[in-house]
């Protein structure tokens, strides 16, 4: 009842006011015409969009998007025990590419809780697709074992290069050149400029551990601590040592050979100044007939590592052997 006198009386005023009226229609069609033009924009906008592709309606479970990726590398492999080894990768927090590509690993515990830890990165470089191969053959491998040691394998580190087919990340910066070494500020640049004379697939970006798949390698040292590096690339057709000076283990596939290490590299992050072994595996580009090779490499990695663990002692004999 209130609210129909009070509908009565603003009608009145209104009739007896026909200025006022005349006001309150403007704004009645302005406030409409405001409001036909901010839904016409919203609809624009939505059918302007570009449509959505199959796959980005839906997530894409971590193991699926490791199995499309790793399956894509040449060479034999057991569907099934990768599918297995996919379905426990995980992904550290803040691990993924510039382009936010996840960046996933692999853990394997040994057979105690000391066991000596293996951490392997495997496609810093994202050219060198044959490094995948290797990474992916461990994962199957440890999924089948009792491994002595604990191993963590980081399968892909650099997705976007891979993606890309180049050296270099989505930034352009050589991954294996941003680690933050004591040299990097004085001398990472200048390296660069003139023993790689300014090659941009060399380039080791502005400041260093500037880019996000180097942190994230960072990430995996500080969490999985480990005893031992190996890093897979290709295609120089060695082994690179750096760590104590030991006689090697014979290997028939890859001669031994050391390559050096420069500003910003891993090498020189881990072994020269925090007296963690690195192994750089640098393959052929054309891989074996069988994985053969990297079962038997795996096993003298393992050699390695327990040389390392030994006391100094110990590992004077070894180096009198």
């Amino acid at each position: 009842m209130l609210k129909l006198r009070n509908s009565l009386s603003q009608n009145l005023r209104l009739k007896k006011n026909p200025k006022m009226s005349l006001r309150i229609g403007l704004i009645a069609v302005l406030v409409g015409c405001f409001s036909i033009s901010t839904w016409a924009a919203s609809e624009a906008t939505l059918t302007t969009r570009a449509p959505l592709t199959q796959d980005s309606d839906k997530v894409i479970p971590l193991s699926e998007l490791c199995v499309k990726a790793l399956s894509k590398f040449s060479g034999k492999f057991d569907d099934k025990v990768l599918a297995q080894a996919c379905s426990k990768v995980e992904v550290l927090p803040g691990c993924e590419s510039v382009n936010g590509t996840p960046i996933y690993h692999y853990d394997k515990k040994g057979q105690s809780k000391k066991s000596p830890k293996v951490l392997v990165f495997s496609l810093i470089h994202g050219d060198e697709t044959a490094a995948g191969s290797v990474g992916r053959f461990w994962m199957e491998r440890l999924e089948t074992i009792s491994p002595r040691n604990s191993w963590r394998v980081v399968p892909i580190l650099n997705p976007d290069g891979l993606l890309k087919k180049t050296r270099t990340n989505s930034n352009m910066v050589d991954l294996n050149r941003n680690f933050p070494t004591k040299d990097w500020d004085e001398k990472a640049k200048l390296y660069w400029q003139k023993d790689s004379k300014s090659n941009p697939r060399r380039f080791p970006g502005n400041l260093s551990a500037s880019e996000p798949e180097t942190q994230c390698a960072m990430k995996h040292i500080e969490d999985f601590k480990p005893d031992f590096i190996v890093s897979i690339h290709t295609p120089l057709k060695v082994l690179d040592f750096d760590g104590p000076k030991l006689k090697p283990p014979k290997f028939d596939y890859l001669p031994w050979r050391s390559l050096g290490h420069y500003p910003g590299s891993l090498g020189r992050y881990m072994w020269f100044e925090r007296k963690i072994p690195v192994l750089t595996m640098e393959l052929k580009e054309d891989l074996p007939s069988s994985n053969q090779p990297w079962l038997q490499l795996q096993d003298i990695i393992g050699v390695l590592v327990g040389i390392e663990n030994m006391s100094d002692k110990e590992k004077a004999q070894v180096k009198k052997k």
